[in-house]
């Protein structure tokens, strides 16, 4: 599915746009101002490995929660960065 340019506001001054969107993938748009600017980062849909927190709604990951990270190789500055893939699902409700 394709998506209008979403932006979202993340955590720690992060700007999150998702530009397009399947089950499995986003590819997603990341700047985080004096940090790094991903212009079209591609992630994907996995079990987190850790806990930790979305970085677009602050809510509590546990391992084994259904999220998206980026997925790129090397390993980008944001590779801890986790999204819930629930906030997808109420994406698209709204």
């Amino acid at each position: 599915m394709t998506l209008e340019s979403v932006p979202l506001d993340g955590t720690n001054g992060v700007r999150i746009e998702i530009l397009e969107r399947s089950d499995t993938t986003l590819v997603i748009r990341w700047v985080e101002p004096g940090r790094c600017h991903y212009g079209e980062q591609r992630w994907r849909r996995r079990s987190a490995h850790t806990s930790g927190t979305c970085a677009v709604t602050r809510r509590k990951i546990r391992r084994g929660d259904a999220v998206f990270k980026p997925a790129e190789r090397p390993a980008p500055s944001n590779a801890s960065a986790m999204i819930c893939a629930e906030v997808l699902g109420e994406l698209a409700e709204a």
